[in-house]
């Protein structure tokens, strides 16, 4: 799947993520601070920061989603989520939230983060695996 070794590197360079590994009982939030360029070995990925590293199993990413999902604490979150070939959860990638400021307060919306999620969603969308859902709460 070479959109999604591309894929993961163009999100560990953008600014502002936040890495969320396991989608199940137990997740890891991790923060883009000091993100490093991914290793790819042996059909594995190894995404790493200053402080955080995680290993994907390249082959068992089965679905690539970019998704737009209703929160209850702010309108919206915009995230990239990673899925094995059952449909569960293995990575989201969020981006800044235009809802909320720097502190993660709420704040007006400011369009130019959003913008990011847009211009990634445009690129990705419709090769390979790679879909654009939007989630209603709860779901």
């Amino acid at each position: 799947m070479a959109v999604l070794e591309t894929l993961i590197r163009e999100l560990s360079v953008t600014p502002g993520m936040l890495w969320v590994v396991g989608g199940g009982e137990v997740v890891s939030e991790n923060s883009s601070v000091e993100m490093q360029e991914p290793d790819f070995t042996d059909g594995y990925a190894t995404v790493r920061a200053e402080a955080w590293h995680f290993h994907l199993n390249m082959g068992s990413v089965e679905g690539i989603q970019f998704v737009k999902a209703e929160d209850h604490g702010v309108p919206f979150l915009y995230y990239v989520r990673f899925s094995d070939p059952g449909g569960e959860t293995l990575v989201r990638c969020f981006f800044p939230n235009p809802y909320l400021d720097d502190d993660d307060n709420p704040a007006e919306f400011q369009p130019e983060k959003l913008k990011m999620f847009h211009e990634m969603r445009d690129r990705y969308v419709g090769q390979e695996n790679v879909v654009y859902v939007e989630r209603p709460r709860g779901s």
